[in-house]
């Protein structure tokens, strides 16, 4: 048996407990783990021929300060490195969700408001990665896992420093077929410019359920990046422009990653104007299926607040009606919940605005 491509789950990976295996890619095997605290981690173990690959090591060891440089909030912190049986691994926080490649396969393309939510929250994730000083360089829905609290960009197993060495031979080229910008089919060295692409394609495919430039093998699709125009009919006008940009076969006539997220959040990063681009709405970014039906029975919004009964108009002559504070406790204590629900999208709304703000004055 072949224990390469499906190897025997270990018990623990350093200080972690394994649970299951989550998953296999180029570089190794991802298991869900536990922590000495009890909480979730996700474990890559590299693979054993990989490990001995001293080029392999110094990618790797790239990968752990790319995850530890890029904000959490639209990645997967690092919780600890280190080597179990000559095997480097890499333990990160397991985000819950499905990938975006998952959902649209389960549920089809995204609906408009939706899709524009994922647009802004992967935009605000490369913006992150760039100011960085870094490039994904394999932006694709298996890589997009779609979280309660929005769109995490994961894993940065190729990832480079846009200002470190190349750690692999000119003329090689890393990353996916379909999701790679047409200069890297010419062997040029990647930048944050492929990034955008990537983003351009993931947004249409997501919007679509069908890759801009079609299927077939690499030779096929490639030639229609260089040659052909994508085919984005079907995308809202608004986002259908910005991703056409995105998607110049000339990567200096791209937006870079903030100049998308200006776009998209309107133009303007005054507070106020990310506060509206940002509010919560029922085609917000979280659609019912990311997360478990809640039971009716409990919702707020099943059990309605009673209105009091309205008081009898008062003549001036006769002695004042009972002030509201007469009235019974439950009127108020039933609208708790309401009350809780409004003040929380109120505050969410704030704190995702005040973020994208945080990202919109990020240093060039």
């Amino acid at each position: 048996m072949d224990t390469t491509l499906n190897p025997p789950i270990p018990a623990a990976i350093g200080p972690y407990t394994v649970v299951r295996r989550l998953g296999e890619g180029g570089m190794g095997t991802v298991y869900l783990c536990r922590t000495a605290g009890g909480g979730d981690a996700a474990v890559k173990l590299i693979r054993p021929g990989l490990s001995a690959d001293p080029g392999f090591r110094r990618r790797f060891a790239a990968e752990v300060d790319a995850a530890r440089r890029v904000a959490s909030f639209c990645t997967a912190a690092v919780l600890g490195h280190g080597v179990h049986e000559d095997q480097p691994y890499l333990a990160t926080e397991y985000i819950d969700g499905p990938t975006l490649n998952e959902h649209v396969a389960r549920t089809g393309p995204l609906p408009p408001g939706t899709l524009h939510s994922l647009a802004v929250g992967v935009a605000a994730a490369l913006t992150a990665v760039h100011a960085a000083g870094l490039i994904h360089r394999d932006v694709k829905p298996q890589n997009v896992i779609l979280s309660i609290t929005g769109p995490r960009v994961i894993d940065f197993g190729i990832s480079r420093a846009v200002d470190g060495p190349a750690l692999t031979a000119r003329g090689i080229v890393l990353g996916t077929p379909g999701w790679l910008a047409p200069e890297q089919l010419h062997g040029a060295d990647p930048d944050p410019a492929c990034d955008v692409f990537a983003w351009g394609c993931l947004v249409a495919w997501a919007g679509l359920g069908r890759h801009p430039y079609g299927t077939g093998d690499l030779l096929a699709v490639g030639n229609r990046m260089l040659h052909a125009e994508p085919d984005l009919d079907g995308l809202p006008a608004g986002l259908s422009d910005v991703v056409r940009s995105a998607l110049s076969t000339d990567p200096a006539r791209r937006p870079t990653a903030r100049n998308l997220l200006l776009t998209l959040t309107g133009g303007d990063a005054t507070p106020a104007s990310l506060a509206a681009a940002t509010r919560l709405d029922p085609a917000g970014f979280v659609p019912a299926t990311f997360v478990p039906p809640q039971d009716p029975a409990q919702d707020p919004a099943q059990d309605p607040v009673q209105e009091p009964a309205q008081e009898p108009a008062q003549e001036p002559a006769r002695e004042p009606a009972p002030t509201r504070a007469a009235a019974p406790a439950w009127r108020d204590t039933r609208s708790w919940p309401v009350r809780r629900l409004l003040t929380g999208a109120a505050a969410f709304a704030i704190g995702l605005a005040l973020l994208v703000l945080g990202i919109l004055l990020l240093p060039r």
